[in-house]
């Protein structure tokens, strides 16, 4: 190394302009290697060598699906789905996390909802207060949801399980489900994990919001209970129901609108005739694309 310095200096170069120029020359081969690489669609950061990306979940009701879905119906007319992109979104997202997968679960589903919710136009149960007070609930604890979640002891039940569910800090939590536990037992659970938080400084409001607030929206400047399942939990109050049911489980082991009836007393709700039809208009539609992908 003395010597090439000696050279170089005999040369009349520096050797300090010499070494920043090989600097800059290095510094411009690797730019070139990492556009090189990008324009090839070489391996990102998060990527791992020899590992396959994760292969995103198909697809269970397509547009098209939706689409085909509108029937006649002897009661209420003719009944079409209006979902938006998002909406379909997260009703195949839902069917993934809650596993409504085949194509008799999907039409028995699908087929509950549409009456309950008319399509998904009805997100909130119809009426006023005098009518959901005849009938043991309020305003804000009326169905909400693509199968009208109901009572409050339902939105408590379901805001534990939104936060154990989805809060990692909160997964030890106790959950109560209405079907094996009274209402006392339901709200304990309730207000348990809310102190549990409240330790750990959590902020939980997006699911603690699912039970009603009996205060004013325009008072406090938000939604809570029915209206605001609605709006933010509309497809996920009606798998996670649907779940903790037990509805699917109850079926017979084969295709038959005997399911409906099952999935409808469980479901509680009236006009058994307009769930078998919807579900004998549905059930086609899904069966056609689960025997051509077997």
């Amino acid at each position: 190394m003395p010597e090439l310095l000696d050279k170089l200096e005999e040369s009349g170069l520096s050797p300090r302009a010499v070494l920043a120029s090989l600097a800059a020359l290095l510094l411009a081969l690797i730019l070139v290697i990492l556009a090189f690489r990008h324009l090839k669609g070489g391996a990102g950061p998060e990527e791992v060598p020899g590992q396959e990306p994760e292969a995103e979940a198909p697809v269970l009701v397509t547009r098209q699906q939706i689409d085909a879905l509108t029937y006649d119906d002897s009661t209420l007319g003719t009944v079409r789905w209006t979902l938006s992109r998002e909406q379909l979104e997260e009703l195949n997202r839902v069917l993934h996390e809650y596993g409504i997968t085949t194509a008799e679960d999907i039409s028995q589903f699908l087929a509950q909802a549409a009456v309950e919710s008319l399509g998904g136009s009805a997100l909130t149960e119809w009426g006023d207060e005098a009518y959901f007070q005849d009938r043991g609930y309020t305003a804000g604890t009326r169905g909400a949801g693509y199968l009208h979640l109901t009572f409050g002891y339902g939105q408590m039940a379901f805001s534990t399980w939104l936060m154990k569910k989805y809060m990692p800090e909160l997964a030890d939590i106790t959950y109560a489900n209405p079907a094996n536990h009274g209402r006392e037992d339901i709200s304990a659970a309730y207000y348990a994990a809310l102190q549990t938080a409240a330790n750990m400084g959590l902020d939980v409001s997006r699911y603690s919001r699912v039970v009603h607030d009996r205060r004013d929206p325009e008072e406090t400047g938000y939604t809570t209970g029915a209206d605001y399942i609605a709006e933010a939990f509309a497809w996920e109050s009606a798998a996670y129901f649907w779940h903790i049911s037990g509805v699917s489980k109850a079926f017979l082991n084969f295709p038959t609108s005997l399911n409906t009836d099952i999935a409808s007393d469980i479901v509680g709700g009236s006009n058994w005739q307009s769930r078998r039809e919807a579900y004998t208009a549905y059930y086609p539609v899904f069966a056609a694309e689960e025997k051509a992908a077997a």
